[in-house]
């Protein structure tokens, strides 16, 4: 249960920023992490050799879900008094964004579309933040302590 002026975010600090740009410094900051992350993966000392582009997507956003809930748990909406429950109601989120993106990188890399991680990253980042604020932000202040 959140003790009054207690906040649930990473530093009491982070307060005095606004949500939006606190989802946007969270948003770069993951993407990078992202960035970094699938191209390791894309590398053929670890799984390029094994995988579609798109299976190596799909592996690492899989792994990835849970470090970008934490993220925007603990710098954006506040760390859930119970995690869990929290990081399964945004899974969907996740899997739709998965999909979409295991898609479009099979498509964009077939077509050999310059910039391909880019441009499916914005079309993911797009999707994931509106879905999250309605999950994450839209909740009542009963339903925020779940």
């Amino acid at each position: 249960e959140k003790m009054e002026g207690e906040s649930r975010l990473l530093h009491p600090s982070l307060e005095k920023i606004p949500k939006n740009l606190r989802f946007a410094a969270v948003g770069v900051l993951g993407n990078l992490i992202f960035i970094t992350g699938f191209e390791i993966f894309k590398h053929e000392s670890v799984l390029g050799s094994s995988f579609d582009v798109s299976t190596i997507y799909a592996i690492f956003y899989t792994l990835y879900m849970p470090i970008s809930h934490a993220l925007q748990a603990s710098i954006v909406f506040g760390w859930p008094a119970v995690y869990l429950p929290s990081l399964l109601s945004v899974m969907p989120i996740g899997v739709s964004s998965m999909l979409i993106g295991t898609f479009a990188t099979d498509y964009l890399d077939a077509n050999e579309i310059p910039h391909s991680s880019l441009i499916v990253l914005v079309i993911t980042s797009v999707w994931a933040y509106v879905l999250t604020n309605m999950v994450m932000g839209g909740a009542s202040k009963k339903d925020k302590d779940v």
